[in-house]
């Protein structure tokens, strides 16, 4: 696979979480986020709130990691070698893993400053890597194979890794039409170039999920399409679907639902396989059929509402003890939303080959 020789090529910078981030940093200030604010406001403000500022502290990862407490998630989570140590510590954490993928994950190995080029008016050390913030680069966790655990409970450790992808991000990308665009032309376009807000960000859902509706005779046709995504959408965690859904709110109870993701089965020497993947991958669009009856008898003002939501987690509603722990996160996002008068919906257009049929009969 070609993903795995430039992983290979990118091994001394991440390793897919088999072992933490050893940077060498010469102070330890060096390893912190708040060094780097006075001269990097805007990148460091921009980084504190995205999902690298808070991949240690965010409710959904704390949510799982107290149900299965690997280090082989704090390597890419908290992956400094310093901040495993305030994880191992009985505190369980500390101010630098708090800081999530900092500056120094990214930015320092051997104590030299690593970037893609070096500013002519830079006081760093600089180490220059071509690649740098490419798929190898940022494969090194956003894209691996289901792990291979030996032990238990405290015990439990990855020992290496199956031959199923748990997740396919950078795979799905060199598969599709944006291939030779690099990850950070898509998610470091903000003023800082450190937001990467990635499937948190509304507008950059929207940008990607195109919703269409029309009527087919008794039927509701609604087209999901990936229309500007370089990868699988959803793509990442196992865990995350779209949910599309069609009701009449004086009928909730005949909600019709279709979930677009991925199933997964127990694989032979450990780790899972994927059984099913209705994800969409770039350019691909999807119809689902609705039959409009069923839904509900129309009232005088009674529309069809129509929603398509990103869920984040296995559980869109959770359970109590499963809830999460911040008031400012959530399960899913609203990708888009519709309220269609059933009657003065426009019908679906003819497919390209019966309209083409059509017309040569004129």
């Amino acid at each position: 696979m070609w993903i795995a020789a430039l992983l290979l090529a990118a091994g001394e910078l991440f390793d897919r979480g088999l072992s933490p981030v050893e940077t060498e940093a010469r102070t330890p200030a060096q390893l912190s986020a708040q060094t780097c604010s006075p001269c990097h406001a805007a990148a460091h403000d921009e980084w504190a709130a995205s999902r690298h500022g808070r991949a240690w502290t965010n409710a959904i990862f704390q949510r799982e990691y107290r149900e299965q407490r690997l280090e082989w998630c704090v390597h890419c989570h908290a992956p400094l070698v310093e901040q495993l140590r305030e994880v191992r510590a009985p505190a369980g954490g500390g101010a630098l893993a708090a800081e999530g993928v900092t500056c120094a994950v990214c930015h320092l190995r051997g104590g030299r400053m690593l970037a893609a080029r070096k500013r002519p008016d830079s006081p760093h050390d600089t180490d220059v890597r071509e690649g740098f913030g490419g798929p190898a680069f940022c494969g090194g966790c956003h894209q691996f194979n289901f792990p291979l655990i030996e032990g238990a409970g405290a015990e439990a450790r990855v020992v290496g890794y199956s031959a199923y992808p748990m997740q396919d991000t950078v795979d799905q990308h060199q598969r599709g039409p944006l291939s030779g665009r690099a990850c950070r032309e898509c998610h470091a376009q903000s003023p800082g170039a450190h937001a990467y807000p990635g499937g948190h960000d509304p507008a950059m859902l929207a940008r990607a999920v195109a919703l269409q509706a029309c009527r087919q005779g008794g039927e509701l046709r609604l087209t999901v399409a990936n229309a500007g995504a370089g990868h699988n959408v959803p793509t990442g965690d196992l865990h995350r679907h779209l949910a599309l859904r069609a009701w009449r709110p004086s009928a909730p109870e005949r909600l019709h639902e279709t979930l677009f993701g991925r199933a997964f089965e127990a694989a032979p020497g450990g780790g899972k396989r994927a059984v099913s993947d209705t994800t969409l991958p770039p350019g691909a669009a999807r119809t689902v059929r609705v039959p409009v009856a069923p839904l509900g008898a129309a009232g005088a003002r009674d529309p069809i509402r129509v929603e398509l939501r990103l869920v984040y987690t296995i559980d869109e509603f959770p359970l109590r003890g499963r809830e999460l722990g911040e008031p400012d996160e959530h399960t899913w996002a609203t990708i888009a939303e519709r309220q269609l008068d059933w009657p003065s919906l426009a019908p679906c257009a003819p497919p390209p080959a019966a309209a083409a049929r059509r017309e040569a009969r004129r």
